[in-house]
């Protein structure tokens, strides 16, 4: 059997590729919310607002929680480099967010576990820890996910 389609093996790479999968859509989510000038500064409050917003228009049945489908459809309509994720890496990446974000594990994200993923996240490029992510840690991140691939 080739190894290509050996599942075992298939599945070592599924495993192995989820954390940098993650990461980026994790900072894809970050960064979609921190498309500002290179000088100017995200504070943890206008990111949280920008994702509030993002939250509000993804949730297109206005129920108050995202569902995979919804995210998967987000996801989809991002502008990732020159155009948009194919069909299956959408779905990919829409599933690895989703069961990050469902803390709870009932099957949709709610606003408070979509915030508590987006502020580890935030925290996590916040690189000198002052509540605010400037133009160097924007770069930083970016090219933390663009290393990643």
């Amino acid at each position: 059997m080739a190894r290509t389609t050996n599942p075992r093996y298939v599945r070592a790479q599924i495993i192995w590729s989820v954390p940098t999968v993650l990461r980026q859509t994790l900072t894809l989510f970050v960064l979609a919310g921190l498309a500002t000038p290179a000088l100017a500064q995200e504070t943890r409050a206008s990111v949280s607002a920008k994702f509030k917003a993002e939250f509000a228009a993804r949730d297109t049945n206005k129920d108050g929680v995202l569902t995979r489908a919804e995210v998967q459809a987000g996801i989809s309509q991002m502008k990732v480099g020159p155009g948009r994720p194919d069909p299956v890496h959408a779905k990919r990446l829409a599933e690895l967010w989703f069961s990050s974000a469902d803390t709870n594990k009932d099957g949709k994200v709610t606003q408070p576990e979509a915030q508590a993923l987006l502020a580890a996240t935030f925290a996590k490029y916040d690189a000198n820890k002052d509540g605010k992510i400037g133009g160097d840690e924007r770069s930083a991140a970016k090219s933390q996910m663009q290393g990643s691939r």
